[in-house]
């Protein structure tokens, strides 16, 4: 009875309060969150900086690792926690259980395949990524402890998702929390404390996601939540399965496209020794903690839309979307005009080498000019995501980082040199946006002409049907 309870109230919540105010109160624990794991990238890139060039640079080089862990981690989680907030607003609370724990499981598989796979091809995977000789040796003592830690950070992914998907950021947040500081104190006692070097900091990061799991993971072992995990709930059933990999698919491109763009990036940057790889691997921490923000607004938007659609609200589902673009780009403008204004102070108080000073503010202040068009890209990719409307989200995240980022990459550092390396991403960004502005306008023009938008159903209701968006 209880739980009826509580999950009645959470139901009413997502479907019936105020836009603005639920949009804020779902992102606000969420933009923490990831500014925590930002922040503790730069620490991160602080005490490696003091390493030198090629520590830095081999950050960058592993960044691509983290981003196919990464992948895996939201193919499973943004597609079994979207499922969940279809299922949850069409008062499937059984389905809603068996979607969460094959999510999570399947992430915690997917991530030990991942660790296997790189311990066994370690420095011929280093290469590949964008290694020159100088930084290999300390990408791969970077890399090890990483892939060690990869069943961990591949399955938070999903915890805190489908924590998320029923409107538990601030618990999400506080596991986040919880890692974030971790790894803050333990960095410093690795790398100079017991002298690991780049190694330590990896370390350091491992440890930090296996704390994040454990925190995460008691809230459901101690039934704090909605959803409940469970090994029994992974009854094979080829209809969830295919319904998650559908759902995910978008973020599986999104982390994918990252980790092909970062490869692709490293080899172009290669071409103009260490310190650009290096520079391109600070702008990218950087730039991280102002696309915190933007992603908050984006994973406060997934429940949100996942519920009004599941409830066959189609005016909330408008609303939440104008909502949480004008507030993402709003923000995005701000932070990336201040960021390029003080990006000089910035390298300096991160202590970057003085060779790779100049560089890595002339990328950073690029890097900038793509923020804001970025924030649009990724909120309307994720609205089709969470109604379901997975190629859509595919066409604009493997258009903008496959189709757009990596061909002007090639081109663009091929002809203007060093000047269209940095050129790409914006140019990349601002066009993508423009496709995913025209794609979501055609989406919402289709709704309206449809039948009218029907109100939430009742919460003693039994099921509704969760179908393509209309």
């Amino acid at each position: 009875m209880k739980q009826n309870t509580a999950t009645d109230a959470q139901y009413r919540r997502m479907t019936e309060a105020p836009i603005p105010g639920l949009i804020l109160s779902l992102c606000i624990p969420s933009i923490i969150t990831s500014m925590i794991t930002s922040i503790y990238n730069m620490v991160d890139t602080f005490f490696v900086a003091q390493l030198g060039t090629a520590a830095v640079a081999a950050v960058g080089v592993v960044f691509s690792i983290s981003s196919v862990i990464s992948a895996l981690g939201f193919w499973m989680g943004t597609g079994s926690s979207s499922l969940v907030s279809l299922q949850l607003g069409a008062r499937q609370q059984e389905t809603a259980d068996r979607t969460a724990s094959m999510g999570f499981y399947l992430s915690m598989a997917m991530g030990g395949v991942i660790a296997v796979g790189g311990l066994l091809f370690l420095r011929p995977l280093m290469r590949l990524l964008g290694s020159t000789p100088t930084i290999l040796p300390e990408a791969c003592r970077y890399a090890l402890p990483l892939l060690l830690g990869a069943p961990f950070q591949c399955s938070n992914l999903a915890l805190s998702q489908n924590l998320r998907a029923e409107g538990m950021s601030r618990e999400s947040m506080a596991g986040q929390l919880a890692g974030g500081m971790l790894n803050m104190v333990l960095d410093p006692l690795f790398i100079f404390g017991l002298g690991w070097g780049v190694f330590g900091a990896g370390v350091a990061t491992a440890l930090s996601q296996a704390v994040v799991w454990a925190a995460l993971l008691q809230y459901y072992v101690r039934k704090k939540t909605v959803v409940r995990l469970s090994p029994r709930n992974l009854r094979m059933d080829g209809a969830l399965l295919a319904g998650i990999f559908s759902a995910g698919f978008p973020s599986l491109c999104r982390h994918c496209g990252n980790a092909l763009s970062s490869v692709v990036l490293n080899r172009a940057a290669g071409a103009f020794g260490d310190a650009v790889i290096a520079a391109f691997s600070v702008a990218t921490r950087v730039t991280g903690l102002a696309l915190s923000v933007s992603i908050g607004f984006v994973q406060a938007i997934q429940p949100v839309a996942g519920y009004a659609h599941g409830s066959k609200n189609h005016k909330r589902l408008r609303e939440a979307y104008d909502f949480t673009v004008a507030a993402s780009v709003a923000a995005l403008t701000v932070i990336a005009a201040a960021i390029a204004f003080f990006a000089r102070p910035i390298m300096f108080l991160l202590h970057i080498p003085e060779e790779t000073v100049s560089v890595s503010v002339a990328v950073l202040r690029f890097s900038c000019v793509a923020l804001p068009f970025t924030t649009l890209v990724n909120c309307t990719g994720t609205l089709f995501q969470a109604i379901k409307e997975s190629t859509r989200s595919s066409i604009i995240v493997l258009g903008r980082q496959v189709c757009v980022y990596v061909p002007l990459l090639i081109l663009l550092s091929h002809f203007w040199g060093m000047s269209g390396l940095m050129a790409a991403l914006p140019a990349a960004d601002a066009f993508s946006c423009l496709v995913a502005a025209v794609m979501a306008r055609s989406f919402f023009a289709k709704l309206s002409a449809g039948p009218p938008s029907a109100g939430p159903p009742s919460a003693g209701s039994s099921s509704a049907g969760i179908g393509p968006a209309e």
